[in-house]
């Protein structure tokens, strides 16, 4: 038998080259997911690598059949309830999604929702997404990049955006490097980055929005996402780390003080922030807490929208 021809040697050589880049990018993405959890402590930001170079990527197991099934059809019913906006109404869609497993988190996503929808009205579409819970007891579709990616897309293709407005809620740990962690415990691992946000939301055709983001280093999402359509609340300035994100709270920090306290005791959206920022000031006193410094963005087109909705509401 004749041996391989110098063609056939060079593509060989050449899938043999790209079988070992990818687990190299493998073994990176591996690294890089096993360090995220530990850097949200560490004092300084510690030495990173993207393995997804700057894309909205996740290194993910799959849920087991059923679950997988299960999976298909909470997010098919929260999209498909998502109804298209009225012509000449601004409707408001609230997409709430909380990105780390532990059970405070799924809490506060949950509740705010809640709190959201009565703070803008009845009419108020909601999407949750959680990773709180096992796949085998869930109530919510889980907050994959997948998932977070295709309800924004359903809600782009159901405003309209010269006229609705979107306020996203987002809840988890973050790391210096301003990313939000996705982490559901021996399955799934990510981090969704400020720039890869604002790109979802542009691709979108998401105009006008309020984005909320309760996360250590959360301030790192004010300068992308920031102009005259854009109010960002954050709970940290982009070098300061938040608080109360124990799995046996009912809230952090910055969501009992805003969700729970200020809005909840019908206070307006960005006023309601400013008025928890005192309390989250005193409780980090009362706990010797070096201060998270809330940071604030608010897009005067934005604010002028936010208060007809909520004049609307009242």
């Amino acid at each position: 038998m004749r041996g391989p021809g110098r063609r056939e040697m060079v593509r060989a050589a050449n899938l043999r080259g790209e079988m070992l880049r990818m687990w190299k990018g493998i073994a990176l993405a591996g690294a890089f997911l096993g360090l995220a959890g530990a850097a949200f402590a560490q004092p300084g930001p510690p030495p990173q690598r993207d393995p997804f170079n700057g894309q909205f990527g996740a290194m993910e197991i799959a849920f087991p059949p059923q679950a997988a099934a299960r999976q298909v059809q909470l997010l098919g019913d929260a999209l498909a309830a998502i109804p298209p906006q009225r012509p000449g109404v601004v409707d408001v869609y609230v997409l709430s999604a909380a990105f780390w497993g532990d059970p405070v988190f799924e809490r506060e996503a949950s509740q705010a929702s809640e709190i959201l929808a009565e703070h803008f009205g009845p009419d108020t579409r909601t999407i949750i997404l959680t990773n709180g819970a096992g796949p085998g007891d869930r109530r919510y579709p889980a907050a994959t990049p997948y998932h977070l990616q295709a309800a924004i897309g359903r809600i782009g293709q159901v405003i309209d955006p010269n006229e609705d407005l979107v306020v996203l809620f987002l809840t988890s740990h973050g790391s210096p490097d301003g990313s939000i962690a996705i982490l559901e415990q021996n399955r799934l691992g990510s981090a969704l980055r400020p720039v890869n946000l604002r790109d979802s939301l542009t691709n979108a055709g998401i105009r006008n929005r309020v984005v909320i983001v309760s996360a250590c280093f959360s301030g790192a999402f004010i300068a992308p996402l920031m102009d005259a359509n854009t109010i960002v609340l954050t709970a940290a300035a982009p070098d300061r780390t938040s608080f109360g994100c124990q799995p046996n709270r009912e809230w952090t920090y910055f969501g009992d003080a805003y969700f729970n306290q200020t809005l909840r005791g019908g206070a307006g959206l960005v006023a309601g922030y400013d008025q928890a920022l005192t309390l989250i000031s005193r409780w980090e006193r009362e706990q010797n807490l070096q201060p998270s410094n809330p940071q604030k963005y608010v897009g005067p087109s934005a604010a002028a929208l936010v208060a007809r909705v909520e004049r609307r509401a009242r």
